[in-house]
């Protein structure tokens, strides 16, 4: 039963309501789906946020988009499931447990051994696990939580060793030397979303590589050839110099042999166009070890790479005198002995940019290092053709082509970590040197490869290993493929790419319908939020403070296919949103009950109820294109102008029998349409109003053709123009008493009268005449002899003001040493007053003049 308006507070209060009603939709059951044959599936699954995490910006504008997505499917009547599920995040989770316990206990990872270091890291993650989930709930995400996964739970453990090990027999994984990118500090290769590139200011040093071949000097006289590098340390593993084939001015060089100082390695100059003759020298050194292009062009000329640095970054033995030095003290004990042996060149100061671990923020070292790799091509073509066919959909669609670019020209994939937390890659050597793939030792004797897969690998099999993969579970039949993934674009490569070969490698099928890309939260100066700059924004701060629906509808409002820089205003904008409905819900309550028919609806009734109709089908088509922007813009529209501020007010001065069932059936199916976007506001307001059933499991309001009513909806447009036209010259003359006039044609002459205030009159009476016009609607105001005198007074005034500014704009352009010596954008700023001052003149002389005799 509805309460009446004296019952309820006066405004809506977001921390009485959020928990309470959370608390009845888990009690109720809403979220839960299970495998329906009599309903249509609509699955999404939560990507993984890491284990280790807190809900930041882009958590709280996914998860609006996917909440929203799914109770709006829930509400058209789909078996719609949000299933949940967080990441391990091996290397993000073994960072924080290893500062922890060197913090606490002085200890490293291996002071405490592999099973010892891997209880902490359990401990650890069961227990910061519940803060994401805690506030997954407070954003008031409508996930499964019977259905809650973790990439390590035993048999999401089972998929992935399982997945490994097919691939394996499949020829698909296989073992070898690449350059990685690797972190010293975490001793261990990480992928390339793990690296940070900042740009620095660093040195380029000339490096002289004297000629070793007894040839006499170079083309240039002389006996050396010298060559710009931002790392002269690597220099140690040099195996060739390199120019381009087309460079004039190394002509003769190429074949010849030089020395690499302090190692007494003699190696050759080749030619390969990869080359820049613009850069430094023209002359690049070859360091296949510690560089990915440098690699290439060693396997090109058939050159072996010399390794000279250990897992921590150290000088290895191949280091000659500078063993054992990091690699910053070799770079400088380098750098010192070539100034000493005067091959040492010029030094020149130089910004580039590094790359820096995500986790730790050591500098990346290129390496070589021997890893576990997927060979990508095969199953790269079966994502690209899924793609080009359009059977995943993505919004944007540029993104769907850019995806496909970047699997036509993919790269085999690392998929090995030197780490202890993660999946233990399923490989054993048995004691005669035997080599297998599998989830269990082969027997006795047979070692596990010590490294952990990526958990890039692990989180590919998100969508169908959730819903029971390898098994051929219920869930997998009905709810797989899913219907929508929403992601951030720095991943698409990385993670939707991956899902999108390994779902048709293993199940057949694409794993989702759409990908929706959405927008990356900015902070408000328009730059990327960093702890370390101290820009970062706590959603739930903005929870506390505005209400989770006014942070989530201001989030989509802002949400496109553009990055956004947060606005605090349109959480400011989201709720008094919510206190403009929670208004108008107050008056629903105070309004008489509809009583049997009521009546039949007047043409007002008649416009709202067709706007709505169009409200539905509009809000309901962006929705399903992911234009969260455009919904978010059209019902709030809706919601605010035309029901609050127009229907509200007619059905105040002009209601028909109808209008009191109208009035509560229009702000029910508002309530309705924006639950999906903001469920605790419209939960509480439709409980208030008396209905019994949840909103969330209520149908979502459709387009009703029958509804549409073009007559009365140009009508009432008419009349709205006719009404805002008579109030713009009330505020604009300041006469507040009644007036007089004809109705104008095409209104409703009812409404027109009670919301103008115009008293229905078909001739002046001796008076004068005031003629206002809105688009194609014209006013006819019939004013008395002292109205006309004050207004007369009034535009008088104006206009004597108004003379004022242009004389005074005239006076200053035609001063040449203003024109001349003033910024441009003063000049700009005075002509635009001028233009704008006289176009308003004109329009107060021509008012003046139907006033005069």
């Amino acid at each position: 039963m509805a309460r009446s308006s004296s019952e309820i507070p006066k405004t809506y209060d977001h921390r009485a309501v959020e928990d309470r009603w959370y608390g009845e939709w888990e009690r109720s059951g809403a979220f839960e789906a299970d495998p329906d044959p009599e309903r249509e599936p609509y699955c999404i699954v939560l990507p993984p946020p890491n284990v280790t995490g807190a809900l930041h910006m882009g958590h709280a504008l996914n998860g609006a988009i996917q909440d929203t997505l799914v109770r709006r499917a829930r509400m058209k009547g789909y078996e719609a499931l949000w299933l949940p599920g967080t990441d391990h995040a091996s290397i993000a989770l073994q960072n924080v447990v290893e500062r922890k316990l060197m913090r606490e206990e002085g200890k490293t990872r291996w002071d405490l051994g592999r099973e010892a270091f891997l209880e902490r890291c359990w401990e650890f993650a069961l227990d910061a696990r519940s803060t994401i989930l805690g506030q997954l709930k407070r954003l008031g995400a409508s996930v499964d939580w019977r259905r809650l996964r973790f990439t390590m739970d035993e048999r999401y453990v089972d998929a992935v060793l399982t997945a490994f090990v097919e691939l394996y027999n499949q020829g698909l994984i296989y073992r070898g030397n690449r350059i990685t990118n690797w972190c010293p500090r975490d001793r261990s290769a990480i992928s390339d979303l793990e690296v940070n590139y900042e740009e620095v200011e660093g040195k380029l040093y000339g490096i002289r590589y004297p000629f070793a071949d007894g040839k006499g000097p170079g083309p240039d006289g002389k006996p050396y050839v010298q060559v710009f590098s931002t790392r002269p340390e690597t220099m140690l593993g040099d195996v060739a110099l390199v120019v381009h084939p087309g460079d004039g001015r190394y002509t003769g060089l190429v074949g010849r042999r030089v020395r690499v100082p302090f190692v007494e390695r003699e190696i050759g100059v080749f030619a390969d166009e990869y080359v820049d003759p613009e850069f430094g020298t023209g002359v690049l050194k070859v360091t296949p070890a510690h560089d990915p292009n440098d690699f290439e062009i060693g396997r090109r000329l058939g050159l072996e790479p010399v390794n000279v640095m250990n897992p921590d970054g150290t000088i290895n033995e191949n280091g000659g005198p500078f063993r054992g030095l990091s690699r910053e003290e070799a770079r400088r004990a380098v750098v010192e002995r070539l100034e000493k042996e005067g091959l040492l060149g010029e030094v020149r100061d130089y910004a580039f940019r590094v790359g820096h671990c995500d986790r730790c923020g050591t500098v990346i070292e290129p390496w070589l290092s021997e890893q576990w790799w997927v060979s990508m091509r095969e199953l790269a073509g079966p994502a690209i053709e899924a793609l080009r066919e359009e059977r995943i959909r993505v919004y944007p669609d540029s993104w769907r082509r850019e995806t496909i670019r970047w699997l036509e020209n993919i790269h085999d994939w690392n998929v090995s970590r030197q780490l202890w937390w993660g999946h233990r890659i399923p490989v054993w050597y048995g004691p005669e040197g035997e080599v297998v793939a599998s989830k269990e030792p082969p027997g006795e004797g047979w070692r596990q490869d010590p490294d952990i897969l990526d958990t890039w690998f692990s989180s590919a099999l998100w969508p169908f290993a959730t819903l029971g993969w390898p098994e051929r579970t219920g869930d997998l039949e009905y709810f797989y493929p899913t219907s929508l993934l929403s992601t951030a674009r720095e991943i698409m490569y990385l993670w939707v790419a991956r899902m999108i070969m390994m779902g048709l490698r293993f199940t057949g099928e694409v794993p989702f319908r759409k990908v929706n890309v959405h927008s990356i939260v900015l902070a408000s100066d328009g730059t990327k939020m960093s702890k370390s700059k101290g820009n970062v924004i706590d959603p739930l701060d903005l929870f506390e403070e505005y209400g989770t629906d006014a942070v989530r509808f201001g989030l989509l409002y802002q949400s496109s296919t553009q990055d956004f820089a947060y606005s605090h205003e349109r959480a400011s904008m989201g709720r008094s949103f919510v206190t403009k409905l929670w208004n108008a819900m107050r008056f629903i309550l105070g309004y008489p009950e509809p009583s049997g028919e009521g009546g039949e609806p007047s043409l007002a009734d008649r416009w709202i109820l067709s706007a709505f109709s169009r409200l539905c089908r509009d809000y309901d088509a962006f929705l399903e294109e992911c234009e969260f922007s455009e919904a978010m813009r059209r019902i709030y529209d809706f919601a605010w102008h035309e029901f609050a501020d127009w229907y509200i007010e007619i059905a105040k001065v002009a209601p028909s029998g109808a209008t009191p069932r109208v009035l509560r059936e229009v702000f029910l199916g508002i309530l309705r349409l924006l639950h999906p976007a903001m469920p605790f506001a419209t939960e509480e307001m439709a409980s208030v109003l008396g209905e019994r059933e949840l909103l969330a499991r209520q149908r979502f309001p459709e387009h009703d053709p029958s509804l549409e009513d073009p007559e009365a909806e140009r009508a009432m447009e008419r009349t709205k123009r006719a009404v805002s036209a008579v109030r713009s010259f009330r505020a604009e003359t300041g006469l507040d008493g009644e007036l007089r006039g004809r109705v104008p044609e095409g209104v409703e002459a009812g409404v027109y009268a009670a919301l103008s205030g115009v008293e229905p009159a078909d001739s002046p009476g001796g008076g004068a005449r005031a003629t206002l016009t809105a688009g194609d609607v014209v006013v006819e105001l019939f004013l008395t002899e002292e109205m006309r005198r004050l207004e007369v007074e009034r535009l008088r005034k104006e206009i004597s003001r108004v003379e004022g500014e242009v004389e005074r704009a005239r006076r200053k352009l035609a001063n040449a040493g203003f024109v001349e010596r003033a910024p441009s954008e003063v000049v700009g700023r005075e002509r635009e007053k001028l233009e704008t001052n006289s176009r308003l003149l004109e329009t107060l002389e021509r008012r003046l003049s139907e006033y005069l005799p």
